[in-house]
This record gives structure tokens, sequence and C-alpha cells, in this order.
């Protein structure tokens, strides 16, 4: 539905930022949104995730981290808190790496990954 948003931060909190865009606050699910600051304008890639009982918008300030997102929900037995728990802890480059490695122990280090999932 939204491919991206440019906004100016004007809320942070522990899991979500508010982006003010021509004086719509977008709340936005981030995986760390301590890395933004207030008053400071993004271009926040989004992802719109609808399910029967769920209507989140994902944030994360690139397109890979998107992307990885998305595969990582695809997954059985991942859902999105903990595709945003596994970019909020590691780098997006690590991430692919001990997928495509099948790095079953690096994976499991993730908060909500057990053995099935990883592998």
């Amino acid at each position: 539905m939204y491919a991206f948003i440019n906004g100016t931060v004007s809320d942070i909190k522990p899991g979500y930022i508010v982006l003010n865009n021509n004086n719509i606050g977008y709340l936005i699910i981030v995986p760390n949104p301590y890395q933004y600051k207030i008053n400071q304008e993004y271009k926040v890639y989004t992802y719109h995730y609808v399910r029967e009982d769920i209507n989140n918008l994902y944030g994360f300030l690139s397109e890979e981290a998107k992307d990885l997102f998305i595969r990582l929900i695809g997954v059985s037995g991942i859902g999105p808190k903990s595709a945003l728990s596994i970019l909020a802890t590691d780098s997006i480059n690590d991430v692919i790496l001990a997928i495509e490695e099948g790095n079953v122990k690096q994976l499991t280090k993730f908060p909500g990954i057990g053995t099935k999932s990883a592998q």
C-alpha cells in the first residue's frame, strides 16, 4: 500500500515512532526506534501488514531491511515480532550470511527463533 513515507519524527516510543507527513502522524513500528531522532526528517520504507486482527505499519531505514523483513515473515513460525527482533539485534548482512550458510547456531540466538525455524 505504501512504499515509503517521508516525514519528520515527532514522537519516539519503545516499539514505534510517529512520523509526521503533511500534518498526519503515522504510527510506524520499527526494529530500533532509538536510532531515530525527534524533529529529524527521514525516508521510512514501509510494509503494511494486515491479518484478521492486526493492521500494522512497519518501517525500515533501507529497502534491504524491508525486503529481509518480508522474507522473514514468510518463513513458517516467524511473525512480525520475531522478524523485528532479528533486524534490531544484528546487521542485515550478518543475518543474510547466517541464512545463506545455514548457521543454525547464530539464527537460534534471536528471540523467538527455534531450531526448526532456523533450519
